[in-house]
């Protein structure tokens, strides 16, 4: 396998712990609740209710024409309200999202997607950071970084015995610079920076999906130290380094130590 996908993988397997819960296909609910309305008189964002949520699910899934959908999502007298196909992604003003975050809009979180093939994700990835390895079994993903710098990777389809490396395809990406990644196809994203890294996704399905590949592969196995050491990490940063030494490959030490040392931050 490519060396920097395998050193990425083996940090994946070693890592034992993340400060905060996965952040993927999380969704933090926005301060308010309640409808206001613009300074230029169209009405602003209200996050909707788990209950809200799955109501308007089961309502669109029982619509029998678009008409139907339509009086679902704007019913008459809502004020023109885009409410129900509308999803704040981050929170302003509020508190930044964290490193490894990213909040996906998905048929989960908007109920307006039901019938459309559509999804969206906003990430944020922190200096010398890796969104690791994983793959969206039911789309396509186009990602475009909008802030800072992104090394996306992916691996190619291989047929027949493995023999050896499987070819990989990667490019730099900086600002408004976008790539495909296929369905179905391992792919990941690292920050070779010292400023975070912020990226804005596009699926071509509604209910995308995200496997984490390694932790995925190996959840069925007994092995308490495995299932120990795998955890629910979907980030890795500089700061889980220090733990890691003598567990990891050294070629994966020395890039996520170098990019930490050119960027001040430490790895203890």
């Amino acid at each position: 396998m490519n060396a920097l996908l395998s050193t990425a993988l083996m940090a994946f397997l070693t890592y034992s712990s993340l400060s905060a819960a996965s952040p993927i296909a999380s969704y933090v609910k926005p301060d308010t609740a309640t409808t206001s309305t613009s300074a230029a008189g169209a009405p602003t964002f209200s996050p909707l209710t788990p209950a809200e949520i799955k109501d308007l699910q089961t309502e669109l899934i029982l619509a029998a024409s678009y008409k139907d959908k339509e009086q679902v999502l704007f019913p008459p007298g809502n004020g023109g309200s885009a409410n129900n196909v509308s999803f704040q992604f981050v929170n302003s003003p509020g508190t930044p999202p964290q490193d490894g975050s990213v909040i996906v809009g998905s048929v989960d979180s908007i109920p307006g997607l039901i019938g459309t093939n559509v999804a969206a994700a906003i990430g944020f990835i922190g200096p010398c950071g890796l969104n690791v390895p994983h793959l969206h079994p039911r789309a396509n993903e186009f990602l475009t970084v909008v802030n800072g710098t992104l090394i996306g990777a992916f691996l190619l389809e291989e047929d027949g015995m493995f023999a050896g490396d499987i070819p990989q395809v990667a490019m730099t990406l900086t600002n408004f610079t976008g790539m495909l990644f296929p369905q179905g196809h391992i792919h990941w994203q690292f920050n070779p920076t010292c400023e975070q890294a912020v990226f804005a996704a596009a699926f071509d399905s509604n209910d995308e999906g995200r496997f984490q590949v390694a932790q995925t592969f190996f959840s069925s196995m007994p092995d308490d130290v495995l299932t120990a050491s795998l955890g629910n990490p979907s980030f890795l940063g500089p700061t889980q380094l220090d733990q890691l030494r003598g567990l990891i490959p050294e070629a994966f030490v020395v890039m996520v130590d170098s990019c930490a040392q050119a960027c001040g931050i430490s790895t203890t």
